[in-house]
This record gives structure tokens, sequence and C-alpha cells, in this order.
């Protein structure tokens, strides 16, 4: 499981990963290993905190933090005299 959770600045992403196992089975090699994982990032006032939104699909986490209307680019018109 994976859980986002964003407090103040900062934005935060913990889970757990587990050995799959299959009945009859048993492993011999693992590339990764099973266990705790949290990572933090620190976030500026440029992101919408509103926004932000997470997905998962085929097993990849990904989020979307998108800027904040204040830090959008936008043309300013230029006037003559």
């Amino acid at each position: 499981g994976v859980n986002v959770t964003l407090e103040k600045n900062v934005l935060t992403v913990r889970g757990d990963v587990a050995t799959p196992t299959c009945e009859g089975h048993r492993l011999t090699y693992a590339e990764w290993e099973s266990g705790d994982f949290e990572r933090s990032f620190a976030l500026s006032e440029g992101v919408d905190r509103d926004g932000i939104s997470a997905t998962v699909r085929n097993g990849v986490l990904r989020l979307t933090l998108p800027k904040a209307r204040e830090a959008l680019a936008r043309k300013i018109p230029v006037k003559a005299g």
C-alpha cells in the first residue's frame, strides 16, 4: 500500500513492499527487499496544493503537482505612449 500526505509544505510518500508468495514455489532471487519506504519533498509556493493528485497504474505511482495560478506564465500587454 501507498499513502501520500501533505502537511504544511511537505509532501510525503509512504508505503510498504511485501515479498510475493505463490503456493508450491519458493523465492530464489529478488531484485528488491520487502519492507517500508518513505520519501518527503518540500514544496515551493508555486504548487497548487488543492490540485495535487496521485494515481497508481501497472505498479507505477504518478504524482501530479500543478503550478499555482500565481506561478503560471501570462502575457502582459504593452501599451504605447
